[in-house]
């Protein structure tokens, strides 16, 4: 079958836009970008033009509703409370880490998230997933420290290999002269897993192939690229290099809700304010107080947008009706003079309508959107979040799974990186690299051909909540473990201070733990200094043994046993506990021995009733 006259000036276009270095693929990812930028509406006329259809003309008001949902997905994803933890396992493919091993690995991990800001970074890299289908992430070295270079997608074609990896990766783009805006440049990188190959920039000319000379190159081991393909098709091959953008299939709705956002502040515009009307006038001469129309200016503006059109004299000076505090009208005998002002019907209908819009998006999307209005002022706890949440959240699962997945590869190939001889002879400014340096060494197998393989060190991702319990949630959860626990404490010092730190402003929790400690012991030696005082024998806190010390750490009551035991002692004296069942419930509640329960009743026995009777003998 022949092509048609516009499949042939179609394919001449495809090919005149590959020479100079842009593509149909380029420019769908740039128009999906454009939604996120809010540039979507380029070159349309005006709102406010009345020379086209109202549908041709750009919003007035956009949503940004694009942005605010890539926005709220990649903080819900990479958040600072939701971001994962890497784990270094000990286990993985044909290698076993000691301890020691692992331990040195972790702290290399850890100090990589941080020199990177890993959780900034990912949040980077996930929002260019959702605006245009795919991320690209290149590591590498910058005079020893660790870099993440994240670039777009549109100016990247990566060759990838059966399990999403990337063999190799051509970068071309264009931009303005630096010195003369009016000449374009063209640049271009290749990456391998042999060489990192920049060319020397070429002009850009009118229907002229791209001609690409001199170039820089760095030798590589390995192709040191992460490529992402966000929501991709499950049956997607290795040559579908793209995704799905947050907003494709979704570009109708979004111009739709911004038209009538546009059209509920033009009704409001228009009909907000009352409009003077007069009933029983001839036509001739305005009766009221008058002043000028309109100036020759014919540009708009909100004044014309609210005055009548027979008040409107562009161009020209004529007279119109004018609204004050005292002026006085002057009417013929019949007439009247009256405010007309809007029903706000059309008002409703637009409402309903931005309602409406606003769920299909949310719906189609999985984003929630809500105001701080409908949620409220109090404290919510984070299982309501959740509920409220919970589209959301079963998007924010899969991304989880996806960029996950793009993390401990990024990881990985930055270990991979700082493994490489070239690498520790040149030397890496990260504090923990010489002492990890012969573990990741191990890391380093040969393939059957003698090749050097990379064997990926085993990283698991351990991710935080979603949302930040509420102090309910905290009080529940632990009153719920104490019961289960007998009583017991169900959290360490140190956790317990770690938990409220941030409420306090604690900057160094082990500080605060040490310091505490100390008080907690200073107070225990007042109680040794005490009880040896209670002895007849005032005893200077120098002579208190630090073993007493400790012995009485462990056997001092806190407050809510001593009432407890005050409460039984009373019972024993009003005669409602008989002495023997009083002496039973100190020794088995309290794990004291019968001398130190009789230590504690002493001389308690109950009170004699009216007539000198025991009260506890009933009578």
């Amino acid at each position: 079958m022949l092509p048609n006259p516009v499949q042939r000036d179609l394919a001449d276009f495809n090919r005149a836009l590959r020479s100079q270095g842009e593509s149909p693929r380029y420019w769908r990812i740039n128009r999906l970008e454009s939604w996120y930028l809010g540039e979507q509406y380029a070159g349309r006329p005006s709102f406010w033009s009345a020379d086209v259809p109202l549908r041709e003309r750009a919003p007035v008001v956009q949503s940004q509703y694009v942005r605010s949902a890539v926005q709220r997905l990649a903080t819900l994803v990479f958040g600072d409370r939701s971001f994962p933890r890497l784990k270094v396992e000990a286990e993985g493919f044909r290698v076993s880490l000691s301890p020691s091993e692992r331990d040195a690995l972790q702290a290399l991990t850890d100090e990589l998230i941080r020199a990177l800001a890993l959780s900034k970074r990912m949040r980077e890299v996930i929002t260019e997933g959702l605006k245009s289908g795919s991320a690209c992430v290149v590591v590498g070295l910058v005079e020893g420290r660790p870099t993440l270079s994240i670039l777009p997608a549109k100016w990247c074609t990566p060759v990838l290999r059966a399990d999403g990896s990337v063999e190799s990766l051509t970068v071309e783009y264009k931009c303005p002269h630096p010195s003369d805006d009016k000449r374009w440049m063209a640049y271009r990188r290749e990456i391998t897993a042999s060489y990192d190959r920049t060319y020397e920039p070429v002009e850009v000319r009118d229907k002229e192939p791209l001609a690409w000379g001199a170039f820089s190159e760095i030798p590589l081991e390995f192709c040191p690229v992460v490529w992402i393909r966000n929501d991709a098709e499950a049956t997607a091959t290795v040559d579908q290099v793209d995704g799905h953008a947050l907003v494709e299939g979704l570009e109708d709705e979004v111009e739709a809700l911004d038209m009538e956002l546009s059209q509920l502040y033009r009704n409001a515009l228009y009909n907000g304010e009352p409009q003077l009307v007069q009933i029983g006038v001839d036509e001739g001469p305005m009766t009221g107080p008058v002043g000028q129309a309109s100036t020759a200016d014919t540009r708009f503006s909100w004044l014309n947008s609210v005055i009548p059109g027979w008040a409107q004299r562009s161009g020209s000076s004529e007279s119109a009706l004018k609204k004050a505090p005292g002026k006085l009208w002057k009417l013929p005998s019949g007439g009247d003079a009256k405010m007309v002002e809007s029903t706000g019907a059309g008002a409703e209908i637009i409402r309903g309508a931005v309602k409406e819009l606003r769920r299909v998006l949310t719906d189609a999307s999985g984003v929630v959107l809500f105001d701080s209005d409908a949620l409220g002022t109090g404290d919510i706890s984070g299982r309501a979040l959740t509920l409220l949440h919970a589209p959301m959240l079963d998007h924010a699962d899969n991304l989880r799974v996806e960029y996950g997945d793009a993390l401990v590869r990024i990881t990985n190939l930055m270990l991979r990186l700082l493994a490489s001889e070239r690498v520790h002879a040149d030397g890496a400014l990260l504090r923990t690299y010489d002492t990890a340096f012969p573990v990741l060494s191990r890391f380093q197998g040969v393939g059957g051909d003698g090749s050097r393989k990379w064997i990926p060190v085993a990283v698991s991702l351990q991710w935080g909540e979603y949302f930040e319990p509420s102090a309910q949630d905290r009080q529940a959860a632990v009153a719920t473990a104490m019961a289960a626990s007998g009583g017991q404490p169900v959290l360490s010092h140190r956790s317990a201070v770690a938990a409220v730190a941030a409420l306090f402003g604690l900057q160094d929790v082990d500080a605060e733990v040490e310091e505490t400690s100390t008080e907690h012991a200073a107070s225990q030696q007042s109680a040794a200094e005490a009880l040896a005082r209670f002895g007849g024998e005032h005893v200077p806190s120098s002579a208190v043994a630090p073993d007493a010390t400790a012995a009485v750490a462990d056997t001092a009551l806190n407050g809510a046993q001593v009432e407890s035991l005050i409460a039984v002692v009373t019972a024993v004296v009003s005669g409602t506990l008989p002495r023997d069942s009083a002496k039973a419930i100190i020794m088995r509640s309290f794990a004291v021995d019968d001398a130190g329960a009789e230590s504690i009743l002493g001389d308690a026995s109950p009170r004699p009733g009216p007539g000198g009777v025991d009260d506890s003998q009933g009578g």
